[in-house]
């Protein structure tokens, strides 16, 4: 017996060492090693955000900050710092696939490290922001320990959980003795999906989806809307974001996001958010209208081009 549990070790106890090695040495995430923005080619965008704050936290003293999806890729915050006060410092507090509480999570974070939040948009993409309470498990949603309450071993747990799939074992491997190429391709300081923001933000932006005209599908002639979904734990979240904006006297922006598919928020959600944060500091671009009448204000069926953030900026900051 003593023999076959020695054997049964060995067998499993090297590959899962060798595995941790390259788990270790590949670093597939990019979150084992200190943050450094030669090494940023991390599939968690979340993380990526929240590491270039801190990196930059005291040096810029941020005060501005935009909360959103990947959608959030649509507004240049060069553009938007146009429309601020003199001394505004903007930053793109951005996740994949955020949610309403994951918005809540970085406000609050923000102000127990008593960062002034003077300024603030907050996009909210329909069905998305209200998908889920519970915190994602993927490896490309994960929520960052410091956001999300959990330790630092959860977070590396989950991850290395996630890695241990042969496929990415193997690519792992490759990436050992062949390193990937990383690209930058955001601004360091203000975390823009788009280096070159700090040059050109103030040349309007041209279409770029004509590429992907044939990835369009056909959209529903007349405007719909979607079912209800803030329920009460989601309702109880907005307020408690409505509170930390009150409490730091934020000039902030409600933006229920443009879609390709036209889908409009529901009548009844669209009322509580203009109740809870006040109708003059809600915009409502979703369904039918001029903005997303046109498909290719769309660079995918998920996204809007920034040419479409451009001009909800001008309109909301009246320009």
């Amino acid at each position: 017996m003593r023999k076959f549990i020695i054997k049964t070790s060995f067998f499993i106890g090297i590959p899962l060492i060798l595995v941790v090695l390259v788990y270790l040495l590949a670093d597939p995430f990019k979150t084992n090693k200190k943050f450094d923005l030669a090494n940023v080619n991390t599939l968690n965008r979340e993380y990526l955000s929240t590491e270039l704050y801190l990196k930059n936290e005291k040096s810029q003293q941020y005060n501005s900050f935009i909360f959103g999806s990947s959608k959030g890729c649509g507004l240049n915050t060069y553009k938007w710092k146009s429309h601020l006060p003199e001394g505004s410092r903007q930053f793109l507090f951005q996740a994949w696939g955020e949610t309403i509480t994951g918005i809540y999570q970085k406000i609050k974070f923000l102000d127990k490290r008593k960062v002034n939040i003077d300024n603030a948009i907050i996009l909210i993409d329909i069905p998305t922001s209200f998908s889920k309470i519970q915190e994602p498990t993927t490896a490309i949603e994960l929520k960052h320990y410091k956001l999300s309450g959990r330790s630092k071993l959860h977070f590396h747990t989950t991850l290395f959980v996630e890695f241990l799939k042969p496929s990415a074992i193997l690519k792992a491997i490759g990436e050992i003795f062949e390193k990937p190429e990383n690209k930058i391709n955001f601004d360091t300081l203000s975390n823009d999906w788009n280096k070159s923001s700090r040059l050109n933000w103030s040349k309007i932006p041209e279409q770029d989806s004509t590429l992907n005209k044939m990835r369009f599908g056909k959209r529903p002639k007349t405007e719909q809307q979607s079912r209800s979904l803030i329920t009460p734990e989601f309702e109880d979240i907005l307020h408690k974001i409505a509170q930390l904006l009150k409490k730091h006297k934020t000039n902030f922006k409600i933006i229920i996001t443009p879609a390709y598919n036209q889908i409009g928020i529901n009548e009844d959600d669209l009322a509580l958010i203009e109740k809870i944060f006040m109708k003059e500091n809600v915009f409502d671009f979703s369904g039918k209208n001029l903005l997303t009448e046109d498909k290719y204000n769309f660079s995918d069926i998920n996204h809007f081009d920034e040419i479409v953030g451009w001009k909800m900026l001008d309109e909301i900051y009246g320009q």
